[in-house]
């Protein structure tokens, strides 16, 4: 009976570690990477900061001026994590009332929809050479980019 049991736990030890090695593999860049969401601008910014109330207004797509510069918002899609937080945590609303609330602009007042960004790089690259321009990234991500400065953290693990 006693080498039925230690069978029975090799085998699990190894399913186990199999397990842990994949999700490692799958899921082990996100995990590091998804510390902390992080406000960023371009290193040539005058931007220093935003309250919660500026970034809302920017991403719902009103003016918010700082310092004499018209910022405009670029929203980061790469992740679906991103998204949810995105909602959530920094406009405080679920995706159809946002979504609804930047088209009532559209119509309205001939105000666009920030544009969205399904790869880091691009939209790195896109706040680099922008002054203006105000994005949310994984710290992890912009923090080895001497182009891109981070003001503020919005979300933090």
């Amino acid at each position: 009976m006693e080498c039925g049991v230690a069978v029975k736990s090799r085998i699990t030890q190894r399913l186990l570690a199999n397990v842990a090695a994949l999700m490692l593999l799958c899921c082990g860049a996100r995990a590091f990477a998804a510390d902390k969401l992080v406000l960023i601008v371009s290193a040539s910014s005058p931007v220093a900061t935003l309250n919660s109330l500026e970034i809302q207004k920017l991403f719902l797509g009103l003016t918010v001026i700082t310092n004499g510069e018209v910022l405009h918002p670029l929203r980061n899609e790469s992740e679906e994590f991103m998204r949810q937080i995105f909602y959530q945590s920094i406009i405080s609303m679920s995706e159809s009332t946002y979504e609804r609330r930047v088209l009532a602009l559209t119509l309205q007042q001939g105000r666009t929809a920030p544009p969205l960004y399904r790869n880091t790089k691009t939209l790195l690259d896109a706040v680099a050479i922008d002054p203006a321009a105000v994005s949310y990234a994984w710290a992890a991500e912009v923090a080895k980019d001497p182009r891109i400065k981070t003001i503020r953290v919005l979300w933090r693990e």
